[in-house]
């Protein structure tokens, strides 16, 4: 029966389904070792790429960059729109000497101070494309580019080879960073490294599926209760768990209330949120 697929199947199958589960995947999986990481660094529970305001950035840097018809440099825009983000995040908390809990609100209201430049800039500029930014801003797969996603899933499984091979050094780092001093380890070092490359895995997902939160926070703490503190356990773990529950989540977007389709964010944002809350008032920590 499925070898006799009429042409228009084949054509929605090959190129709608299963590059968009792909692209699911690549996304899910990327936010997910971000958010693993920068919890470990950070030594927060709630840091992720989106909670520090670095996926508002790569929106920002997106959307100048749809703007000026620079369609190719896309994920250029949305790279230097991350690590500005991220910059003025983590000056503001060393210039305030923030704790990491007040750097998580900040980077939270930068969000939102994103978004709203975001459709100030739409609707200013371009009003004909404010339904599909609401629409990016909230999280979307319908309008990815396969060259961007092939580019972007390339990228960020070398992203997470080069993490999984650096766990060990996230072992020691989030347990005592005085005792990875003595052990040789660069911890400023590695601590940039590792937000250079978060925030260049969120420009790739942000490039491909707009801002969807709450994946980097959920999985690593998922993954963590079931493999433990151990790295080389948790970032493989968060990869295949992270790109499976945004498949999971894409489904649902677009069967829950046939023909419409919901906003792949909504869905990350109502398990998220209730996800917050857990973290929030619980007393048996899985950290």
């Amino acid at each position: 029966k499925f070898l006799n697929l009429s042409e228009i199947e084949k054509t929605i199958i090959y190129k709608i389904r299963i590059p968009r589960v792909i692209c699911a995947f690549v996304v899910g999986a990327g936010l997910s070792i971000s958010g693993v990481v920068l919890q470990s660094v950070l030594k927060n529970p709630l840091a992720e790429t989106y909670t520090l305001g670095i996926s508002g950035g790569a929106s920002l840097g997106i959307v100048i960059g749809l703007l000026s018809s620079k369609i190719y440099l896309i994920p250029l825009f949305a790279f230097i729109g991350s690590i500005s983000s991220l910059f003025l995040i983590l000056s503001i908390s060393i210039i305030k000497r923030f704790s990491t809990s007040s750097t998580i609100l900040a980077g939270i209201s930068l969000n939102f101070i994103f978004s709203s430049l975001v459709l100030f800039l739409i609707s200013v500029l371009n009003y004909e494309k404010f339904h599909s930014t609401v629409l990016f801003l909230f999280g979307d797969l319908s309008y990815f580019s396969t060259k961007i996603l092939v580019f972007s899933g390339i990228l960020i499984f070398l992203c997470f080879i080069f993490l999984y091979l650096s766990g060990r050094v996230y072992d020691i780092i989030s347990i005592d960073e005085e005792k990875a001093k003595t052990l040789g380890i660069n911890v400023i070092f590695e601590k940039n490294l590792t937000y250079f490359i978060s925030c260049l895995i969120s420009s790739l997902c942000v490039s491909l599926s707009g801002i969807i939160g709450f994946v980097g926070l959920m999985i690593p703490h998922i993954t963590r209760s079931i493999f433990g503190s151990i790295h080389k356990k948790v970032i493989p773990g968060s990869f295949i768990i992270g790109g499976s529950f945004l498949i999971l989540c894409d489904t649902i977007s677009r069967v829950i209330i046939r023909p419409i389709e919901i906003p792949l964010g909504v869905i990350t944002g109502f398990f998220g949120g209730i996800f917050f809350l857990f973290l929030l008032f619980k007393v048996e920590k899985i950290w």
